[in-house]
């Protein structure tokens, strides 16, 4: 692709941000970036069974190439029906090739800013949902002790 069209295309999704908003009830909400360095986003994430993503959005405000580059990767995350894990396997410099790497310059930070903040959302939910399995996991456990102790004293003739 050239480098003009590299630019047409990082134009359009400035203005025309795909997956653009707030998303209600998202399991995480990760902000991103610096305003004094490009730009800031806030990614809203659901998550979905089986570690895929159930809704992605964000906003955010800064240059072109930060908010653009965001839209263009939450775009292929949804359309494409990545999971989480295939988010977290995504290779910066390759997100930053398809982009288009002479319309980036040395902007990269700019460009990965998006990647960057959904990988760490996906970090947080995945870090959350396992704390989550973990204190139910324990609480089964003292229901599931708590019985045994019961019926054992049952058995021996002290429950009545």
């Amino acid at each position: 692709m050239s480098r003009q069209r590299q630019i047409a295309v990082l134009v359009e999704h400035y203005q025309n941000p795909r997956r653009w908003g707030v998303t209600e009830g998202a399991d995480v909400v990760m902000l991103g970036g610096s305003p004094e360095c490009g730009g800031s986003i806030v990614i809203y994430l659901v998550g979905g069974k089986e570690g895929r993503i159930r809704d992605l959005s964000f906003t955010g405000q800064g240059d072109i190439i930060s908010q653009a580059a965001t839209s263009l990767i939450l775009e292929r995350v949804m359309d494409d029906g990545l999971t989480m894990s295939e988010v977290l396997d995504l290779d910066y410099e390759a997100f930053v090739d398809r982009v288009g790497r002479e319309a980036v310059g040395s902007r990269t930070r700019n460009a990965t800013m998006g990647l960057s903040t959904l990988k760490s959302a996906i970090r947080q939910y995945q870090r959350e949902t396992l704390g989550r399995l973990h204190h139910r996991a324990c609480a089964q456990r003292r229901v599931i002790d708590t019985l045994e102790s019961s019926s054992r004293t049952d058995l021996l003739g002290y429950g009545s």
